[in-house]
């Protein structure tokens, strides 16, 4: 059971990088039909025509083989026949037949070979039967040259049948035959394996080694020795007049045998209407299915190479974080506030989690859960501030009363969220006018949610990192917190600069927030270094703008592995 889970999950991990990487993938796939399709405009057409052939066992000057036997076996018969049809002598007499040198892709030099390249030997499987190709941008010059080379290669057999036979049945027919020709007619096949002959020439052995011995013996008038000669002489006649009827045979043979030729054209080439090259729906199917490979691979190289968290495993494994939650990307209308979504009656996935963090942070905060944090992020535009926003919407809620502080006063952005006026905010508590430095006067309710109240950065001040380092913040801290249940700080980045350690000297703790496949590790080690070095302790990690595969952002179901729940909540 163990096993299925884990293969389930790591099919899942595989399908969200693919969606991850969607358009990396769409990407190369339409680069590879752009390919194709040049591919199609821009190639040549190359034109095949066939011919087809039928090459029997040659019988002429040779005979059946299962009669008389064969110098070859019947394979290596057929593929001598296909190496004699693109033999270079053939092509040669093909070129200059058909003057293939007046074109361009024949021309010399290396017309032969080019030729040799445009020609395919192609068998028919478990027949005689034989196809000869040939290719060429002229559709009609394909055609003439399949033709020329079959037709040249029947020729070429028959002339040499013919040239053979003749030679046989001219020594056949001599009476006085020369050395030559007697050689030949004993080197025939059929008076080669003629058992008879093979028994008469052993006996002739057997007696010719049985006078040498006597002869070491006696004279040549011995009775004995008189007596092999008569044998021997009457053995080399019986073989001389079998070799004379086998002769006699093989003449009435052949002379029936050179009216035909084994081979021949079955079916001359056609001029063919439609290219082989280029296959467009092949190059267009190649070309989309290889940018979808190649689109594959690229994507778990880049997720491979990829330096940033994802998951909670992740949070753990690379910035060594407690995970408190995630926080899915949510599209908001462009009249509604980005904390829309926890005023809504019902359970939807960013509220459902928003709330989820909120449960986790009372236990990190352990028995101090009124402790004031800090929230905070490695560099800018990470979900720090609609972290922010989001739950403390959600600790409002719980019934405690919330001061939520925008404490970057180099690009603030509460004020918008929450549509307050910047005229009261925290850089007022440094005026020199006791009236705008009082802490009560800066602080603002928000309209649509009960229990929240929001100190907005102010104007911006000319030097920010002086105002924070201040002891006046201090003051101000401990007033925030004897008013409040809970004080909670929207810093800015840590990186470049230094106003999150300032807040840091009086509020230790904080939330670490990174964005989803977005943040890189090494940056969110070294601002994790710096709060540890400012004496700030993280209580988790927070990965936000989060969008899961597969998942809707409708009405909240069931988060898969995602959603931790309190033990009141399992309840």
């Amino acid at each position: 059971m163990e096993n299925t889970t884990n293969e389930e999950f790591d099919l899942s991990e595989i399908i969200q990088v693919l969606f991850k990487h969607i358009w990396v993938i769409a990407a190369l796939m339409l680069l590879g039909l752009v390919a194709a399709v040049l591919v199609n405009v821009l190639m040549r057409p190359v034109y095949e025509a066939t011919t087809l052939m039928m090459i029997n066992k040659e019988n002429a000057g040779k005979l059946d083989v299962d009669t008389y036997g064969s110098f070859s076996a019947e394979e290596d018969y057929y593929r001598t026949q296909y190496q004699l049809l693109e033999s270079r002598s053939l092509l040669e007499n093909v070129y200059n037949q058909l003057d293939l040198n007046q074109y361009n892709e024949f021309a010399n030099p290396g017309g032969i070979g080019k030729l040799k390249r445009a020609i395919k030997v192609d068998p028919v499987t478990r027949s005689r039967l034989v196809n000869v190709k040939a290719r060429s941008y002229d559709s009609q010059l394909a055609a003439e040259i399949s033709n020329t080379l079959s037709s040249s290669f029947v020729a070429e057999n028959v002339e040499n049948r013919i040239s053979m036979g003749q030679d046989v049945i001219r020594a056949l027919e001599s009476t006085e035959k020369s050395s030559a020709e007697q050689e030949l007619l004993n080197s025939m096949p059929q008076v080669v394996n003629s058992d008879f002959i093979k028994s008469l020439k052993q006996q002739a052995a057997q007696l010719e080694g049985k006078r040498a011995e006597l002869s070491a013996k006696y004279t040549d008038k011995h009775p004995e020795i008189v007596s092999v000669n008569r044998q021997l002489s009457s053995i080399r006649e019986e073989i001389s007049t079998e070799t004379r009827r086998l002769v006699q045979s093989i003449k009435i043979e052949l002379s029936g045998q050179f009216s035909g030729n084994n081979i021949r054209i079955v079916d001359p080439a056609i001029v063919p209407t439609s290219p082989v090259f280029p296959r467009k729906l092949l190059n267009l199917l190649i070309g989309l299915l290889g940018g979808a490979v190649i689109g594959v691979l690229v994507a778990f190289v880049l997720e491979f190479l990829d330096q940033s968290v994802k998951n909670s495993e992740e949070m753990d494994e690379k910035l060594g974080l407690p995970f408190l939650g995630f926080v899915p990307y949510e599209k908001t209308k462009k009249k509604e506030s980005e904390y829309a979504t926890m005023l809504k009656e019902g359970n939807f996935l960013k509220a459902e989690n928003v709330r989820n963090i909120r449960t986790m942070l009372e236990f990190a905060l352990a028995g101090d859960t009124n402790a004031p944090f800090l929230i905070t992020s490695s560099l800018q535009g990470e979900g720090k501030s609609y972290l922010s926003s989001n739950l403390m919407v959600a600790l409002a809620q719980a019934g405690k009363k919330i001061l939520l502080i925008d404490g970057d006063l180099r690009r603030s952005r509460l004020h918008k969220t929450f549509k307050l006026s910047l005229d009261k905010g925290l850089s007022n508590i440094w005026d020199k006018d006791p009236k705008k430095a009082d802490y009560a006067a800066n602080v603002q309710p928000v309209a649509d949610v009960k229990n929240l109240f929001v100190m907005t950065s102010g104007t911006r001040p000319p030097n920010p990192a002086e105002l924070l380092g201040t002891p006046k913040l201090a003051d101000f801290i401990a007033w925030a917190q004897k008013h409040y249940d809970q004080v909670v700080v929207d810093c800015p980045a840590i990186l470049p600069v230094s106003d999150t350690m300032l807040w840091g000297r009086h509020i230790p703790r904080a939330i670490f927030v990174i964005k989803y496949g977005k943040t890189n590790v090494k940056l969110a080690k070294i601002a994790l270094d710096k709060l540890q070095k400012a004496g700030v302790k993280v209580l988790g990690g927070v990965i936000g703008a989060y969008q899961p595969q597969g998942l809707s952002y409708g009405k909240y179901g069931y988060y898969k592995s995602y959603h931790y729940y309190s033990d009141e909540e399992k309840k």
